[in-house]
């Protein structure tokens, strides 16, 4: 039987993840606060001996604004709303580089003993936006594979953003070195990814569902006819907020318990959040994520739970299947 397994993944996209929804006056400090959460991420992971995978925005890789403007896909992204299209804001990435560039932590991430660089897409690539197709996000992957090897890796993982998983999509990976992605819950809550079905009622069920257990997925992974091996997500880890704190134990009580079960049962459990929701309220967000870990290490010793990343899962997977076979 195999060994349950936990694995996180980050979605780190720096500004270039919000560039549509937000404002450098509205959430700038969020993300320059990235800047001193990361290395004290990183240090609890170390502590911790946990293993993660970064979900790197290729852009965010970039030095700075003139190698972001040097590199550019093959064929550009077509969306119908053009401010979704992330080169719509060179202005803004050399107004405010540290919001933008971000090397010296890709370095530290690097650094870091049993971490991945994995791929978030070079430019936060739409997969569900209008105007997109296949073959755009063929070309947008491959920048991520130049910015990778610029940075001495070989991407092997991706998360889409906004979990805007499309199968057409992912049968560009292969030929491009991608052996896994984080896939969604099988739940009808969670599975069309960022887009909530029902609307409001929709999103109060989800965030109710982060305090009280009113779903229950068991998380499979498992390797498609492409050879891709869906590492489907597990729990969102919501930041802290000062205006829910008092509800802080039962919303840790839900989320250890969801683990607990997954450690019964020799399922994965696939926890992620980006670096931006620990921008703000450091002390709290990480003193919530201690205690996550602190739980993991109970169940590593008690039921044999494994710290992996996406790319150490899915090579554990091919060595389970060439045994079977």
């Amino acid at each position: 039987m195999n060994a349950p397994s936990f694995i996180i993944s980050l979605d780190f996209e720096l500004f270039w993840g919000v560039t549509d929804v937000a404002t450098i006056g509205g959430y700038g400090r969020q993300v320059e606060g990235e800047w001193d959460a990361i290395p004290r991420l990183l240090d609890l992971f170390r502590r911790y001996d946990v293993h993660a995978s970064w979900a790197t925005v290729g852009m965010a890789m970039c030095r700075d604004y003139r190698e972001w403007n040097d590199i550019r896909p093959s064929l550009m992204p077509r969306y119908r709303n053009s401010r979704a299209s992330n080169y719509h804001y060179g202005d803004l990435a050399r107004a405010y580089p540290k919001l933008f560039f971000a090397r010296e932590l890709v370095d530290r991430i690097l650094g870091t003993p049993d971490q991945e660089l994995a791929s978030h897409t070079y430019s936060h690539f739409f997969c569900d936006e209008p105007g997109a197709t296949p073959e755009q996000f063929a070309a947008d992957m491959a920048c991520a594979a130049f910015i990778g090897k610029r940075v001495g890796v070989a991407l092997q993982s991706l998360v889409l953003p906004r979990n805007q998983v499309r199968r057409d999509y992912l049968d560009q990976l292969p030929a491009l070195g991608i052996k896994a992605f984080r896939g969604n819950p099988d739940h009808w809550l969670y599975r069309s990814g960022h887009t909530v079905p029902g609307g409001l009622a929709g999103r109060a069920v989800r965030l109710a569902d982060a305090w009280m257990p009113l779903t229950r997925i068991r998380t499979r992974a498992r390797r498609m006819d492409n050879g891709l091996v869906d590492v489907p997500a597990s729990f969102f880890l919501r930041p802290w907020s000062k205006r829910l704190a008092q509800l802080e134990p039962a919303r840790i009580r839900r989320l250890c318990s969801a683990m607990t079960q997954a450690a019964r049962s020799d399922d994965v459990f696939h926890l992620w959040w980006h670096p931006h929701n620990f921008g703000i309220h450091r002390q709290e967000n990480l003193a919530m994520l201690e205690a996550v870990l602190r739980h993991y290490a109970c169940l590593r010793d008690t039921y044999g739970m494994r710290t992996m990343t996406m790319r150490e899962f899915e090579v554990t997977q091919d060595m389970q299947e060439t045994v079977a076979a």
